[in-house]
């Protein structure tokens, strides 16, 4: 079993809820804490949540193997 933790945040400088996704639990964290935009220089994560998703690579491939076949 394979997990992807998805970072769910909203930052200063708009209204829109943005997503990322990362391997790791720790790659997420270190995101919403060392985030920096490219261009605004005081733009920082408001509010964050991390989802975890639950993924079974092998069973997707077996049906997609089923499918083609």
């Amino acid at each position: 079993m394979k997990y992807i933790y998805l970072l769910k945040y909203e930052v200063s400088y708009t209204s829109q809820i943005k997503y990322k996704a990362f391997s790791t639990v720790e790659n997420a964290t270190n995101f919403h804490r060392n985030y920096k935009h490219h261009s605004i220089k005081d733009a920082h994560i408001e509010k964050y949540e991390i989802l975890v998703m639950e993924l079974d690579i092998n069973l997707n491939n077996k049906e997609l193997t089923k499918k083609l076949n």
